[in-house]
């Protein structure tokens, strides 16, 4: 199991939504247009567990954070539209696979508090995953 195979799986379902929005994936260039929506996307671990005395099944946890980024302004229901949108792409439970690694969703995503950030409108929403090999 790695990592870059956890990120590509969960990607990959983010990825492919119809109504996928134009997305600044973790250290890549990207640059906004300003009034259009868009989504930045990140991956976060959490401490991994060992399932067994030797430590030959560890089990990897963590989130994909999903920030939608809506004009300020426009009010919140097509941020709020979308976040429903993206929850239900990551709705339990459901396996993912890349090249092998599975990743569990075994947990509705959460769909957070907004914020407002410079001309934007930030709506989170947050997938918990986990991965065993």
């Amino acid at each position: 199991m790695s990592l870059a195979k956890i990120r590509a799986a969960l990607e990959s379902r983010l990825n492919g939504m119809a109504s996928a929005l134009p997305t600044a994936w973790e250290n890549l260039a990207y640059t906004p247009t300003r009034g259009e929506p868009w989504q930045r996307v990140r991956l976060m671990l959490n401490e991994p567990i060992d399932h067994t005395i030797s430590s030959d099944v560890v089990e990897q946890r963590g989130l994909l954070e999903v920030l939608l980024f809506y004009p300020q302004g426009d009010g919140p229901a097509a941020a709020q539209a979308q976040a429903a949108l993206v929850a239900a792409r990551f709705a339990p439970v459901q396996t993912l696979t890349a090249s092998g690694t599975r990743v569990l969703l075994t947990q509705t995503p959460a769909i957070g508090t907004a914020w407002v950030d410079e001309a934007w409108y930030v709506l989170p929403v947050t997938v918990r995953w986990r991965s065993l090999p």
